[in-house]
């Protein structure tokens, strides 16, 4: 499994495998209602091959926001390196290129071009980035961009949009270089910033904007005026895949999902995944329905994938 995203009822995530001869990857992507449990394949002939060039990353990135789903996927060779971005309706799902970007250079992700990147969504929202590199690997401009079906426009310019991080309501977290993080209206209007804290993530839902500081505590703010409201301890190693939903915030820490109550301040591990060596938790998102989680196999790269929906009063019981 390369990426994951859920809103709503649905998971949107990729998988990759070898094909019947074993020499070549097909990928697909793939949306599994967890309320009527179908799962449907959105993506179409050029995701198939995206994991086939000798240095692109395949699909990385991944957004759904209702009905629509886009994914990021880069191809890559010696001297050049291509971002794409594919959308599809899952009620109606056909695969459609929306945007693309291409750099060159000998050394990526030192390359100077154009990029794509810090797609995300929710709601009837999906928006990302695209911004340029000078011949120094240096952001030179950039802006942030909504997704109208197969049509792209610009809400805001400047390399501070670069890049967004979490999606809720027509609003994008963006976090910037120095630790500091903006939060955007759908219109580009600037709704609050926090000053640099050497945020790690953040993620963004109702009136909590929550961020991972350099001293891996939870700060929670609020959404509106940037307040501080509280910090709160976090507990393993490893910690990643910061989300919120309400007033829970969940983050993975290697081979296990803990979910914090932002109120009471109280956490307890939600998920597992197997007792394999090696195993760890890749990505982890939680959503109005629920919490999904998955890993890899670690035997190889194309190995077993597990994918794990926990429903959201679940994961509520267990820190109230």
């Amino acid at each position: 499994m390369r990426a994951l995203a859920i809103d709503g009822d649905r998971v949107a995530y990729d998988l990759s495998s070898r094909d019947a001869k074993q020499r070549n990857a097909v990928n697909k992507l793939l949306v599994w209602n967890v309320r009527t449990g179908r799962t449907v394949k959105v993506s179409g002939k050029k995701t198939a091959v995206a994991d086939n060039t000798s240095t692109g990353l395949g699909v990385f990135q991944l957004a759904i926001a209702g009905a629509r789903v886009a994914w990021l996927a880069n191809e890559g060779g010696n001297l050049e390196s291509t971002d794409y971005i594919f959308a599809s309706s899952v009620t109606r799902p056909k695969e459609r290129q929306v945007a693309s970007a291409m750099r060159s250079g000998d050394n990526c992700p030192g390359c100077s071009g154009q990029w794509l990147g810090g797609l995300v969504g929710s709601g009837n929202t999906i928006a990302f980035n695209r911004w340029t590199t000078d011949s120094l690997g240096q952001r030179a401009s950039g802006g942030l961009y909504l997704l109208n079906g197969s049509q792209t426009k610009s809400i805001a310019t400047g390399t501070n949009t670069v890049q967004a991080v979490s999606s809720d309501a027509g609003r994008e977290a963006v976090m910037h270089s120095d630790g500091s993080v903006a939060v955007y209206s759908k219109s580009g209007q600037v709704l609050v910033t926090l000053p640099p804290e050497s945020a790690k993530e953040a993620a963004l839902n109702g009136k909590n904007l929550v961020v991972v500081s350099e001293t891996r505590q939870l700060q929670v703010y609020d959404s509106r005026s940037g307040s501080l409201k509280k910090a709160l301890p976090t507990h393993g190693s490893g910690l990643h895949n910061l989300d919120v939903q309400g007033n829970i915030a969940i983050y993975t820490t290697q081979k296990s999902v803990r979910a914090l109550n932002l109120s009471s301040g109280k956490s307890h591990v939600v998920g597992t995944l197997g007792t394999e060596k090696g195993n760890v938790i890749l990505f982890a998102r939680i959503g109005s329905a629920g919490l999904a989680y998955a890993a890899n196999g670690v035997r190889a790269s194309f190995g077993k994938s597990t994918l794990v929906f926990v429903p959201l009063a679940r994961v509520k019981a267990a820190v109230s």
